[in-house]
């Protein structure tokens, strides 16, 4: 195809050249490099209200066993793993205690941290708490939620 004025071919240009295409990844690569950090700690602090939610279930199903069971329950604490107790033992096995639904691995889950005052929280057969107070602290990339327990093993915070 030629032009009328100078004579010279004039060609149909279709696409990006490669300095276009380039130019586009280093700026998505930049907004990449500013977001990701905010994203990252926005799932961290997910996984840490998520792991406050497991350990408030936990603290449901402990008090929910002991009135329903009219025995005493507690939630037993090892390193990050929790998991619900009744005692005497009623289930068929080996054993004092029967284990009230599934154990938690909250490092595994959430990966968190759990540090509890105590390594359980317990419940008598009315379902309140046997202390005065409990608290478990979960951490998890410098951000700590708390879960408190009243003397009468509500969730208070």
């Amino acid at each position: 195809m030629t032009s009328r004025k100078s004579g010279k071919a004039v060609r149909s240009r279709s696409g990006f050249t490669l300095i276009e295409a380039l130019i586009v990844v280093v700026v998505l690569g930049l907004i990449m490099v500013i977001g990701y950090p905010k994203v990252g700690a926005a799932m961290g602090k997910t996984d840490l209200r998520s792991a406050r939610t497991t350990v408030i279930n936990l603290v449901a199903t402990a008090r929910a066993a002991s009135v329903q069971t009219n025995r005493p329950t507690w939630i037993k604490f090892e390193g990050n793993k929790a998991y619900v107790l009744a005692r005497p033992r009623k289930k068929a096995g080996a054993g004092t205690t029967d284990t009230v639904g599934t154990v938690q691995d909250l490092s595994a889950q959430y990966k968190v941290t759990v540090a509890p005052v105590l390594d359980s929280i317990q419940f008598d057969p009315r379902g309140f708490g046997v202390s005065l107070a409990d608290t478990v602290t979960l951490t998890r990339n410098g951000h700590t939620e708390t879960v408190r327990l009243d003397g009468l093993g509500r969730v208070i915070k």
